[in-house]
């Protein structure tokens, strides 16, 4: 019953044409970012050969860094979509004929977010590969980055949608899972003005694990937190429905 769902939600999105309106101006954009870092990073490199060798960190790392801002942005919006436009359409009743729990219609949604956010990662990963026959790439470092962008953006969807499913209006739902993502990513920053817990706080931060992530180190307990915040929130997303709050 999940595949059917999934399946069904990925042709919603694959089959409308402003999704690929959206990643195109995503993909777009990342190639500019990417440009402009590699001729920041062409400027300034010494004339040593070592120097081939910070191509991953002064290049790669914020290319990934700024992806995962931009997709961080969206989430909101693709969460509200997601669940306030079949309440709106009347539509989330259909889920309350079939035999299917409330978790398993909040997996299938989620999860054909996920593939989709894959689907963009894959193709943007190509651009850094591009650089190949110019220079050395850690790939270790690649990977590491690669999946802590995905287990953050995971993280910051279940949120959204935690958010949303308390939510019959697209805006308000935009607008309070928004503010709910820059509470997290602020945490790291307020956490300074808690005297002796700034450092246990910090860790709370939305993108304080991703860093570690991107410096290549892959943190058991960066990746102990992203899931925790998934799996919770996956959790409060389904309690809400199965109290019959989205079918307006």
């Amino acid at each position: 019953m999940i595949s059917s769902i999934i399946r069904h939600e990925l042709r919603l999105i694959m089959f409308n044409r402003r999704t690929w309106y959206c990643l195109a101006a995503i993909y777009s954009l990342q190639a500019l970012i990417f440009n402009w870092l590699l001729q920041k990073y062409l400027l300034n490199q010494t004339m040593l050969d070592t120097a081939n060798f910070g191509l991953t960190e002064e290049v790669i790392h914020p290319f990934y860094a700024w992806y995962a801002l931009l997709i961080l942005l969206s989430l909101p919006m693709i969460a509200a979509q997601s669940i306030c436009a079949e309440k709106i359409n009347k539509t989330m009743v259909n889920y309350y004929c079939t035999p299917i729990t409330g978790m398993q219609v909040v997996l299938a949604k989620f999860f054909a977010i996920v593939i989709t956010i894959i689907f963009l990662s894959a193709l943007l990963s190509i651009i850094p590969l591009s650089i190949l026959h110019a220079g050395r790439i850690d790939w270790g470092q690649l990977a590491a980055s690669i999946l802590g962008v995905q287990l953050m953006l995971c993280a910051a969807l279940a949120i959204s949608f935690a958010i949303t499913c308390y939510m019959r209006n697209i805006i308000r739902s935009n607008l309070l899972a928004f503010l709910a993502l820059v509470f997290f990513v602020l945490l790291e920053w307020a956490a300074q003005y808690t005297g002796p817990y700034a450092i246990f706080l910090q860790n709370f931060g939305l993108l304080a694990p991703l860093k570690n992530f991107l410096a290549g180190v892959i943190n058991l307990q960066s990746l102990a937190y992203y899931l925790l915040l998934t799996i919770t929130f996956i959790w409060v997303a389904s309690k809400r429905i199965l109290r019959g709050d989205l079918d307006a």
